[in-house]
């Protein structure tokens, strides 16, 4: 139906007898701007936002407001590249911000600008082979967190406290997540706490034992985890990602890379000094690919510690592939100048 105007006639003049005193026509006068005032909302549509389904992924990091006129934000929240948030909401058509939910803070819903990152609402489709290889230190990582189930059996014989261990193979870019994943174990899986409660995935009683000692975070659902957030876009197959993460972790544990974190155990190596084996392992530019991680340890003495050391992959994998011919293909990794100590097991007391 086309719009008809709304015409309010109101004779205010005539209604007032001849004596009447100013203070009679004033209150008309306002009694008519309050009438017009209220047309006025009445035929001017609300301006609302749009409803979205998806996963916001952070690509920078930027302010979670929740008010984009005011620009207030409660806590000073950051949302930081790579993490990943249930979407709600744009504020308009040509949408300069998205509301996501961000269930560690109060209020959990939030406003942050369209450039801080990008909607997921589908299956991201993998169109090259660049990968990040991450490995732990799993005693330095206890140190951080030793309220974790597999940081209360960890002692000098597990095998994580002479080897690197698993935390995942992550197809990049980072925003490479959760593909054809749903909503509700995306929401799961935001959860630490909630890891083991996602769908189980299937592996041979090979693989599962093999993952279990190479992975320890598998006592809290790491592997659930890394599959439903990265391995999702990697294949098909749960057990071919594993199988083939596992046999490039192999390859980093029979070479002098792990040979030169045991026999420093307790001493502090720097990040040069961790490049040089893997240079003498896997070729002369292997060194250029690592990227090595430092956190501080939680006792009192909060010294720094190698927790894992990130490698940057490139080309087809397959379960015997050299780790050396992926080395040569990737990109350069971001140096850094990390130096700390190489923690032996078990956690400090």
């Amino acid at each position: 139906m086309p719009f008809q105007p709304i015409i309010l006639t109101v004779s205010i003049v005539d209604s007032i007898p001849r004596k009447a005193s100013m203070k009679h026509l004033k209150k008309g006068l306002l009694l008519l701007i309050v009438c017009v005032y209220c047309i006025t909302l009445f035929i001017t549509p609300a301006i609302a936002s749009v409803k979205l389904n998806g996963t916001f992924v952070v690509e920078k990091s930027c302010e979670a407001f929740l008010s984009i006129k005011r620009k207030t934000n409660p806590g000073n929240v950051l949302v930081k590249r790579d993490e990943t948030y249930e979407i709600l909401a744009k504020n308009k058509e040509d949408a300069t911000h998205y509301l996501i939910r961000i269930n560690e803070v109060e209020p959990t819903t939030r406003w942050v600008a369209v450039d801080c990152g990008k909607i997921i609402d589908e299956p991201v489709v993998i169109s090259n082979n660049d990968y990040l290889l991450a490995l732990s230190w799993q005693p330095a990582f206890c140190e951080t967190r030793p309220t974790k189930t597999e940081c209360l059996t960890e002692d000098t014989n597990t095998f994580e406290a002479s080897h690197f261990v698993l935390h995942g193979l992550w197809p990049q870019p980072p925003s490479n997540i959760y593909c054809g994943v749903s909503q509700d174990v995306i929401k799961l899986d935001k959860d630490s706490s909630k890891w083991l409660k996602m769908p189980p995935i299937q592996l041979s009683a090979d693989t599962r034992n093999e993952l279990t000692e190479k992975m320890p975070g598998v006592a809290s659902g790491l592997h659930l985890h890394e599959w439903y957030k990265h391995g999702t876009c990697y294949s098909e197959s749960p057990e071919e990602y594993y199988q083939e993460s596992l046999a490039l972790l192999d390859q980093v544990n029979e070479s002098p890379v792990r040979d030169l974190f045991v026999e420093n155990l307790g001493k502090e190596l720097n990040a040069r000094e961790i490049r040089e084996p893997f240079v003498v392992a896997f070729g002369e530019n292997a060194g250029n690919k690592i990227e090595v991680k430092c956190k501080k340890d939680k006792d009192g003495d909060r010294n720094n510690m190698i927790t894992e050391v990130w490698i940057n992959l490139e080309g087809e994998i397959e379960a015997n592939t050299s780790i050396t011919q992926l080395l040569e293909n990737a990109d350069k990794a971001q140096l850094g100048s990390c130096k700390g100590e190489i923690d032996p097991a078990p956690v400090n007391e």
